[in-house]
């Protein structure tokens, strides 16, 4: 991991494609284990890549269409983890506006089922809503895990807060 003096030598598209990248792995990570442990590799990438290209037609474990489907899904974290790196960078300066990126995350674990719910909600049968949180779970830590250290000072006043019910 970069050291926070580091940070300043890397531009807003490289930390946020590498924080992008880091979230797009885990969750890849994640349904290999699962499909493995059900007996059907690359199927969850499978039933995604037919619900964005196949158009919801029976699916088929293929390769290329697990390529196809993990190029998107890459290409959307990277999307996602700029827009993230962008508000913990803006947080940097002004830390309110991390609250705002922690809504990003909030709502990026939403979204992705609804998006999925009302375009192939099809593909929700074969893989449990819960296995999209757990991934999704995974990734948000994941780009957590590699902004906070690199932004301390747009969470520390945060961290100094107290809860008033403890007063």
């Amino acid at each position: 991991m970069l050291r926070t003096t580091e940070r300043h030598r890397i531009g807003l598209i490289q930390e946020g494609a590498l924080v992008g990248l880091i979230g797009a792995v885990l969750v890849a990570a994640w349904f290999l284990a699962y499909d493995l442990a059900h007996g059907a590799p690359f199927y969850t990438p499978s039933v995604l890549g037919t619900a964005l290209f196949g158009g919801g037609g029976p699916v088929v474990v293929s390769l290329g269409l697990v390529a196809k489907y993990t190029v998107v899904h890459a290409v959307a974290f990277v999307l996602f983890g700029i827009a993230v790196t962008g508000l913990f960078r803006i947080a940097d300066r002004e830390p309110g506006v991390l609250f705002a990126a922690f809504m990003l995350l909030c709502c990026f674990q939403v979204a992705f089922i609804a998006i999925l719910r009302v375009t192939a909600e099809w593909a929700l049968d074969p893989i449990p809503w819960w296995s999209l949180v757990v991934a999704n779970l995974l990734a948000t830590v994941g780009m957590l895990a590699a902004l906070l250290p690199r932004h301390r000072t747009a969470w520390h006043p945060w961290s100094r807060r107290h809860d008033p019910l403890d007063a």
